[in-house]
């Protein structure tokens, strides 16, 4: 007896979906979908001619026979949608079903065809297997007089010849589908906001797992495919922990095609987290998924949780995606329960976070000597904290250590763009290292690019060495990614402002004020931008605003104002270098002093300052070569020679 052809497959797979046209079932993830007969057919036919157009009248033809008497446009539109709904799609912002307006209807999704295997033994009469029939055939309904057979529907045999040509068919079909598909021109990234996970445990010393889901789950889902899938940030994410607002504005605030949000419940070694995904345009649930596990190993149980929700993301938004495997090195669980508390600390943003996560990265450390990602921790907080003077690790204790952690970091596992980003700072900071300094900035960008505060570094980067279209560009790429990060959204106008571009300054720092009005950075930018274009007045008032908010007294603040009122800017100019004597103060600082002086027109006591700061390595002085407020400097022999110190120029 002869083995028995092969026959064309029957079962088509495409996002999450799969299609048997055999069994006549529409399967998501495995689970069967209901959907009827002629929506199914709509399906197969669309299917059977993926990437290209099918018209109203090939789907008339197709569906409804001329001897069918129906209202063909209203049971067009009836079966069009009941067949969006079984796919989670919307003519709007459509995945998988395209309207080509007076044109017809195309299916823009990849389709793979899956091998289905072998059809019984062929008769002993050596009769030939049936031809390989259309996909719509093969759904079509064996009572073939409810409908009356169609020209695609051939009941001869046909040799083995031809099944091979008709697989090879639709093989050449899909690759024609992709070449078209990716010839079309760009509608630019996929957004993805990933919400806090709510913690339903009721204990409040489990909410740093919840947290840590969520941060594990951005940084997971950023490395997908960056340039096709933008995450965005923690910092903005954070912002609608336990907010009640609804998916629809969430969305709309941040920009954002789709959200993912979900719960996490702990308890007695159990875990349960839930997850679904959301479409935000229409809010339809595209995906949701729960996972149980009765286990002590947090790490076992969140890494599959990551990677599972990862990969069922990159198939449901990134058909042409490849789905991450998830980080390959083990580490204990104690290590990891540690590391997350780190993390949670870290991110508050406080001495005391701070102080709480450095401790907390050092015990994941002498637990796992070899975990990278804690080091990497240790090195972003001892860089946070170098800038806080009253924190226990100033600016010259806190630099070294950083910069071993990352060093440390990157030995381990040299792909952490965090760690890279961190080396990158303190390289242009601390070793004025210009050209080595951008090389690990590029570097981080490049292993990380969806790490919002490496973008956010890097602007300010070229910002200094002057490059202020490359700074924009990147300060955008972080804005785009963590939208509602007020230092992000303030720190444009700072661009703008050593671009001399005052008026955009004045608009990027209104619009973070409206964020937040309590800011510090946005009301100090402010206020310079207001002395550039003149507007001393509005200038005092921001000024005055960000000292109280950055903790000196009403009264003691008040009297800036009042010099002002009394002699202009140039006595409230004087004031402000008054608070400097005799002690020294935190609102003012050698490098303030040096741009107050110039102000006044004072040459040589800002040369001094600018001097005094040469001599603390004042890293302020990084400002130099763009800064406006030293313009009335520029033509001094002394200013050209700093800056040549400072390797400010070629």
């Amino acid at each position: 007896m002869p083995e028995a052809p092969t026959q064309l497959s029957q079962c088509f797979h495409f996002g999450t979906f799969e299609v048997d046209l055999r069994l006549r079932e529409l399967r998501k993830q495995g689970l069967k979908v209901k959907l009827q007969d002629k929506p199914l057919m709509m399906l197969a036919l669309l299917l059977e001619q993926a990437g290209e157009i099918v018209t109203r009248e090939d789907l008339r033809r197709r569906l409804w026979p001329s001897d069918t008497f129906v209202d063909f446009d209203a049971n067009l539109n009836t079966t069009l949608n009941k067949l969006r709904r079984a796919l989670g799609d919307s003519a709007d912002n459509p995945r998988f079903i395209e309207t080509l307006p007076r044109h017809g209807y195309r299916f823009i999704a990849p389709v793979e065809a899956v091998a289905t295997g072998t059809e019984p033994p062929v008769a002993a009469t050596g009769t030939s297997p049936p031809q390989a029939t259309s996909l719509v055939s093969a759904l079509s309904p064996k009572r073939q007089g409810l409908w009356g057979p169609g020209p695609w529907m051939r009941s001869h045999a046909a040799p083995t010849w031809a099944i091979m040509l008709a697989v090879m068919a639709a093989v050449l079909l899909i690759i024609r589908w992709a070449v078209v598909h990716q010839s079309r021109p760009s509608t630019g990234k996929t957004m993805l906001l990933v919400l806090p996970f709510e913690d339903l445990s009721g204990d409040s010393g489990q909410e740093y797992f919840a947290d840590g889901l969520t941060d594990e789950i951005i940084t997971e889902l950023g490395h997908l495919r960056p340039e096709r899938l933008g995450v965005i940030a923690r910092t903005s994410s954070m912002q609608f922990k336990h907010t009640r607002k609804p998916l629809r504005d969430i969305a709309r605030d941040v920009g954002v095609d789709y959200v993912l949000e979900g719960s996490v419940m702990r308890a007695g070694g159990g875990v349960r987290v839930t997850a679904r995904l959301i479409q935000s345009s229409d809010q339809t649930e595209l995906w949701t998924e729960t996972y149980e596990r009765a286990t002590p190993d947090v790490l076992a149980l969140q890494r599959d949780v990551v990677v599972r929700i990862a990969q069922s993301l990159a198939i449901e938004l990134l058909p042409n995606g490849k789905a991450p495997g998830g980080r390959a090195r083990a580490v204990s669980p104690e290590a990891y329960e540690a590391y997350l508390k780190g993390r949670y600390y870290w991110n508050k943003r406080t001495a005391d976070g701070l102080e709480k996560g450095v401790a907390y990265f050092q015990r994941a450390i002498q637990i796992d000597p070899g975990y990278a990602q804690a080091y990497a921790g240790l090195a972003e907080s001892y860089l946070v904290a170098a800038g806080w003077e009253d924190w226990m690790a100033p600016w010259r204790e806190a630099i070294p250590k950083a910069r071993e952690a990352a060093k440390k970091a990157l030995e381990l596992d040299s792909s952490l763009g965090s760690a890279h980003a961190c080396l990158a700072y303190i390289i242009w900071e601390d070793e004025l290292d210009q050209r080595h300094a951008e090389e690990e900035f590029k570097r981080a960008i490049e292993l990380d690019p969806g790490y919002a505060t490496a973008h956010q570094w890097y602007a300010e980067f070229l910002t200094a060495m002057g490059r202020y279209e490359d700074a924009l560009a990147e300060s955008r790429t972080a804005l785009k990614l963590d939208p509602l990060s007020l230092i992000i959204n303030a720190e444009v106008g700072y661009v703008y402002y050593y671009a001399r571009k005052y008026d955009e300054t004045i608009e990027a720092c209104r619009k973070t004020l409206e964020m937040d009005p309590n800011f510090p950075p946005a009301h100090v930018f402010l206020s310079w931008a207001y002395v550039q274009k003149g507007l001393t007045k509005q200038a005092v008032e921001e000024r005055e605003r960000a000292l109280v908010l950055d903790g000196m007294d009403k009264e003691q603040a008040a009297g800036f104002s009042r010099a002002y009122a009394r002699g202009g800017l140039s006595a409230a100019r004087r004031w402000a270098l008054e608070q400097m004597r005799p002690q020294g103060s935190e609102y003012v600082t050698p490098y303030g002093a040096a741009t107050l002086c110039a102000g006044l027109g004072e040459r040589d006591q800002a040369f001094h300052w600018l001097e005094e700061c040469y001599r603390r390595h004042d890293t302020s002085l990084r400002w130099m070569k763009v800064d406006p407020k030293l313009d009335p400097l520029r033509s001094d022999p002394r200013f050209d020679s700093l800056l040549h110190r400072l390797h400010l120029v070629p």
